[in-house]
């Protein structure tokens, strides 16, 4: 009789152990997906077939607070829409991405794979081949000795507006700064890339939902530089960000050359703007895999001219 107690305690005791292990397991932070995302995600078989990431993995013990961080911000450029080759997947060890489903893995295209997706406010469905593996490779040839961390927060179709200060982690400055500060104790913030300004070149009539700011996007941009360096108490952040290239359809994007114009007027310390109407695209508004690469580097040089600058002081 008293071996049957001792059977029934020992079995109750396990089952609640595994239940609250598992109960933890599901509230963890970098479990945590809301059921709204999760509907999605099983909805849109697109996204359960594109895991095209490895499993998580971590930081390597030995780089542990000392990655490179830089934070890829802006539309869909940014994001990438390029097409993906197997050798756009290959692995550098020297590269990691803080995944959109807050995870720290190897970083290999899509960089802003949708997959596990935390902030919605930023899903990207058709994430493809973008220039940020090439920006992180172009640097390392400059910090051979370097370990990298990428931070996507892009969203295809934004406006400056939508990356105006809003603390909300429902907006787009909001994720990216909660983004930007989760991934920051695994290393340094060191820059942040922007490329963005389409949107707000269309026609006024169109999307009239957007608020489009084609004759403030210098002033909103300057803003969104401002804020953000204070937000995360980096308070001269190096900024690169990319002036919009050429324009195949005058007729809906009526703005484009005010924009050009607005974003070759910013003047911020420590900011450089590079420059991508000599590229080709593969649509009317989205870059081709090697324009992307091109990108990549320039953002990668511009970035090391920063960083040299404030090395000299």
């Amino acid at each position: 009789m008293r071996s049957k107690f001792l059977f029934l305690v020992i079995a109750v005791s396990l089952f609640i152990g595994i239940f609250l292990g598992v109960l933890l397991q599901r509230n963890s932070a970098v479990e945590r997906i809301s059921p709204k995302l999760r509907g999605t995600l099983h909805e849109n078989k697109k996204v359960e077939e594109k895991t095209t990431q490895p499993s998580n993995i971590g930081i390597p013990e030995q780089v542990i607070g000392k990655l490179s961080l830089f934070i890829l911000a802006g539309q869909s450029n940014m994001v990438g829409y390029g097409e993906i080759h197997p050798e756009d997947v290959e692995i550098d060890p020297k590269v990691l991405v803080f995944g959109n489903d807050y995870r720290w893995r190897y970083a290999r295209e899509p960089i802003d794979d949708p997959t596990g997706q935390v902030d919605l406010v930023s899903i990207d469905i058709g994430a493809g081949f973008s220039c940020g593996t090439t920006f992180a490779k172009t640097f390392l040839t400059y910090h051979p000795s370097t370990y990298i961390g990428l931070i996507p927060c892009a969203k295809g179709g934004s406006s400056i507006e939508e990356w105006q200060r809003n603390l909300s982690e429902s907006s787009l400055y909001g994720s990216c700064l909660k983004r930007s500060l989760a991934a920051s104790p695994t290393g340094r913030i060191r820059g942040l890339l922007f490329f963005q300004g389409e949107t707000d070149a269309l026609d006024p009539d169109l999307e009239p939902q957007k608020i489009k700011s084609p004759f403030q996007w210098e002033e909103k941009f300057q803003k969104f530089v401002k804020d953000i360096r204070n937000d995360l108490k980096i308070y001269d952040l190096p900024v690169v960000f990319a002036q919009i290239g050429v324009n195949k359809n005058s007729k809906e994007f009526k703005n484009w050359k005010i924009v050009q114009e607005q974003q070759s007027r910013v003047r911020l310390p420590n900011c450089k703007m590079i420059k991508t109407d000599d590229l080709s695209l593969k649509d009317e508004i989205h870059f081709d895999n090697k324009s992307y690469r091109m990108i990549g580097e320039r953002f990668g040089l511009a970035m090391k001219e920063i960083l040299s600058m404030e090395h000299q002081k």
